[in-house]
């Protein structure tokens, strides 16, 4: 691990305060059902990780790391208990809301609250709660949500770096760019659809996490939906590996289309710095979302679609890409303290701190599945 002596005790603090956040809420969640142990490991880890980014000023390998073993742990309470009487859930019964359903039945909710208040049942915390903590969550992870947060994306993004290729041929991209858009009409489609049969029909149809059978009709539906969920885990694990890109979370997910319009409200931008950059390209090469294209003058343009991963960071041989606040170049010190109050260490503090405690819902019960199973 690279570092400068002089960023060591400013990343020891920004590493404590990660921990300060993330410990004591992941202990409220955990709510006397789970060894404490099995929090304060999992708080140590993505305070380590908040150090790492820091003292290196390295943020891709250290964000994919904390996403990765964030999407495994949920894998592991989760979905290994179907197979498995050892990794029987025990700290929550039911899978957390899956924020991917969120999106495309959103017309469905609103109709909902629509028929409430007709009836004289509408309460108004419970609608509000719900948006609160959902404008919250943007504000505070924006389209961040997809390269920090989602477990979907953490085994997009583990498949994607297995591939022994270093990307795409240019007529790949070249039709990947054609297609981008096709999450927002994937997005528009299942909200009417859901609407028009009151039920999640993402969850039905294109959810690769439905092994269990929870969504699974019987008859000659269940064969089109298995053969949907296929297609789904092959856009999860296998063109991943033939592309090295993001597939699923490029070409499939409603929630990614929402995000990328919803997640204006986040106040951090990816911005290149117009005087350093050159239009080599190899940003664009490196973005594992499609979501950077060349544009005028062969100079980059970052599409909407960009969940701010950094990947583009290290590989612009100038240095002309970081972290802006409403799009604006705020001062970046380099060294010491001041580092910390930098835009690109507001925004990971942030973005880190949020995916760190609601992967409390899931992580530490998977290190204590995992020690029961070792344990016999």
């Amino acid at each position: 691990m690279k570092g400068k002596r002089e960023d060591l005790f400013p990343s020891l603090a920004y590493a404590a305060a990660a921990l300060a956040v993330v410990l004591p809420l992941g202990l409220k969640l955990a709510s006397g059902q789970l060894h404490p142990a099995y929090v304060w490991a999992w708080s140590l880890f993505s305070a380590f990780v908040a150090f790492a980014i820091s003292y290196t000023r390295d943020i891709a390998p250290w964000r994919r790391l904390f996403f990765i073993v964030s999407a495994f742990a949920f894998l592991v309470h989760f979905k290994f208990a179907l197979f498995s009487e050892m990794f029987k859930a025990q700290c929550f019964q039911d899978t957390p809301y899956c924020h991917i359903a969120l999106a495309p039945s959103f017309l469905n909710y609103l109709y909902q609250q629509y028929l409430a208040l007709m009836s004289g049942d509408w309460k108004v915390w419970g609608p509000l709660s719900l948006g609160f903590v959902w404008l919250f969550a943007t504000i505070i992870v924006g389209r961040a949500w997809c390269s920090w947060t989602c477990f979907y994306g953490g085994l997009d993004e583990f498949f994607s770096r297995l591939s022994p290729v270093k990307g795409p041929p240019a007529a790949v991209r070249t039709w990947a760019a054609r297609l981008r858009d096709l999450p927002m009409a994937l997005l528009i489609f299942f909200m009417l659809i859901s609407l028009a049969y009151m039920t999640p029909m993402f969850c039905y149809w294109l959810c690769p996490f439905k092994l269990g059978g929870e969504f699974l009709d019987e008859g000659a539906r269940r064969s089109f939906q298995l053969g949907l969920m296929w297609l789904a885990l092959g856009f999860v694990v296998l063109l991943p590996l033939l592309t090295a890109r993001r597939s699923f979370c490029s070409f499939l997910c409603p929630f990614g289309a929402w995000q990328s319009f919803w997640g204006r409200l986040n106040p951090f931008r990816v911005k290149f710095d117009e005087a350093v950059c050159t239009g080599c390209g190899l940003c664009e090469a490196a973005c594992p979302m499609f979501a950077i294209k060349k544009g005028a003058e062969g100079k980059p343009e970052i599409l909407d679609y960009c969940n701010m991963c950094a990947s583009c960071f290290s590989a612009c041989p100038g240095g002309g890409i970081g972290y802006y606040i409403f799009g604006v170049k705020a001062a970046d010190p380099r060294r010491g303290w001041g580092r910390l109050l930098s835009p690109g260490a507001l925004f990971i503090f942030s973005v880190l701190t949020f995916s760190a405690v609601f992967a409390s819902l899931w992580a530490p019960a998977a290190l204590s599945d995992l020690v029961r199973m070792i344990g016999g």
